[in-house]
């Protein structure tokens, strides 16, 4: 029990390391994550004998090379976000707003990708790498309406519907609604909810089984969301069929009009 108590406390430490805290000694990492001393030393020990992180001076702990070596493992597999990147660079063509690419990755939004829009005026968006709460954000709303039910009721229960703007659902039963209508439409909207005059639309992408794996989005500002919402809209939902039938192909070599029949299906 010992051991899995220490492996459940790996994954709240390599969360840690961002672009914006890069870099964790001994002593924060044991306050941050509510750990002795000592098991924050022996698992970050740990962490670097395997490559995940690196030690510099002073005890200071930084990602390590490792991570580089399985990045690359990764894009060797069919891979959503190189299947995903030509139809965002299409749609910052066509639109002019930033996109983003988002997968749900330990309950909560991962962003994997981003373009910048090309209005003088443009959303900066999420950060790469970064995580979000999904319940405040159209990619996050798309891909938790695929969660069972029971599974969405774990998490609502464990996490609290923080209030980012005043347009944040933060009511459960209210949350439950919306995520219905999202699988009804085939989209989500986020107005305002997760940063003030910030409107987003976004759409699922599906693998060949039909699953949800991903969510490809714009951000807009809402001025120009709100008279360009129907074509931004179907832009989005355009990009992430293409992204999904793309997907599809990737994934099932073979023959070639099954493989598209069968993305046609599932987009």
């Amino acid at each position: 029990m010992a051991n899995l108590q220490t492996i459940g406390k790996i994954g709240p430490i390599l969360d840690l390391f961002t672009a914006d805290c890069p870099e964790w000694g001994v002593r924060e990492v044991a306050a941050t994550v509510g750990i002795p001393r000592s098991t924050a030393h022996s698992i970050l020990a740990s962490l670097v004998g395997t490559g995940l992180l690196m030690c510099r001076i002073r005890g200071r702990y930084r990602i390590g090379w490792r991570v580089v070596e399985l990045s690359e493992a990764l894009r060797g597999t069919v891979d959503v976000r190189s299947c995903a990147a030509p139809h965002l660079e299409r749609l910052v063509e066509v639109c002019g707003e930033t996109s983003h690419l988002a997968v749900m990755e330990r309950g909560r939004v991962l962003y994997v990708d981003k373009l910048l829009g090309t209005h003088n005026i443009s959303v900066q968006g999420a950060k790469v790498g970064s995580r979000l709460e999904g319940h405040g954000t159209a990619v996050g709303k798309v891909l938790l309406a695929q969660l069972e039910d029971a599974e969405l009721g774990r998490m609502l229960e464990s996490t609290p519907l923080r209030r980012l703007t005043p347009e944040t659902i933060t009511d459960p039963t209210v949350l439950r609604s919306a995520l219905r209508q999202v699988g009804t439409v085939g989209y989500a909207v986020d107005l305002g909810e997760t940063i003030p005059d910030v409107h987003c639309v976004a759409a699922p992408v599906r693998d060949e089984l039909g699953s949800v794996v991903a969510a490809i989005s714009v951000s807009v500002p809402a001025a120009r969301f709100r008279v360009h919402r129907a074509e931004l809209t179907r832009a989005v939902v355009d990009a992430a069929r293409a992204t999904s039938r793309e997907l599809v192909d990737s994934s099932l070599p073979g023959n070639h009009d099954e493989v598209v029949n069968l993305a046609r299906r599932v987009s």
